[in-house]
């Protein structure tokens, strides 16, 4: 146990030292280049640029069916005696959803970085505005790709099976992001960083060690 927590441990602290580079390099060297080729050649389009204009933000709504539903299904089974894995599954996702909505609401509050829609209209806003808080200064990390990333974790570690579906979903999903012009491209990379990190935390405090929250161990 002690070795799988040590491995756990240094792998994401290896990701993290890779992971914070590759980020400062796209923020200096890769987001407005991908950005200005979705203005130019997407959003510039008149058909998509008005097809994607005023799409709904239905992030919130997706995260209470989704924990309503989860919890749901927990307590259904802890009601009748069943301890397994699916049980396990709908406890981690009951929490880990509303509380990636939360990480993110934090994270893009604290680095306050200008949005790529606003960003468009105001090249000179480009940028981290730390503890900005204001619309339009909510663009990193993707809450949208947190939020997911956290839930499709969540099916990747319990079932097996999805993986190749979960990857392709991620996938579609930051394609969506930067195709419509809400994100740059580090956004995306950061929202996904700390979805899995938030499922991972989640996962050990819920799961490995439910005992540290007061909750049954099973």
């Amino acid at each position: 146990m002690v070795n799988r927590r040590c491995s756990t441990r240094d792998l994401w602290i290896a990701v993290t030292l890779i992971l914070a580079p590759l980020l400062f390099l796209c923020e200096r060297f890769l987001d407005l280049p991908v950005a200005l080729y979705v203005k130019t050649h997407l959003y510039g389009n008149r058909t998509w640029s008005t097809l994607t204009a005023n799409l709904p933000d239905l992030l919130a709504v997706l995260v209470v069916v989704v924990t309503c539903i989860a919890f749901t299904l927990y307590w259904s089974r802890i009601k009748r005696g069943i301890y397994d894995p699916l049980t396990s599954f709908a406890r981690l996702v009951s929490w880990a959803t509303p509380v990636s909505y939360l990480v993110k609401n934090m994270l893009k509050w604290s680095f306050g970085r200008v949005n790529t829609r606003l960003w468009v209209c105001k090249p000179d806003l480009y940028g981290f505005h730390w503890l900005h808080g204001s619309s339009g200064f909510e663009g990193f990390p993707s809450g949208h790709m947190l939020v997911a990333s956290t839930i499709l974790a969540c099916f990747w570690r319990f079932f097996p099976g999805s993986r190749t579906f979960c990857l392709l979903l991620a996938f579609v999903l930051g394609v969506a992001l930067l195709a419509t012009n809400y994100h740059f491209l580090s956004d995306v990379i950061a929202g996904l960083y700390f979805g899995l990190l938030t499922e991972e935390i989640a996962f050990h405090l819920l799961v490995r060690e439910p005992r540290r929250l007061g909750l049954p161990a099973f």
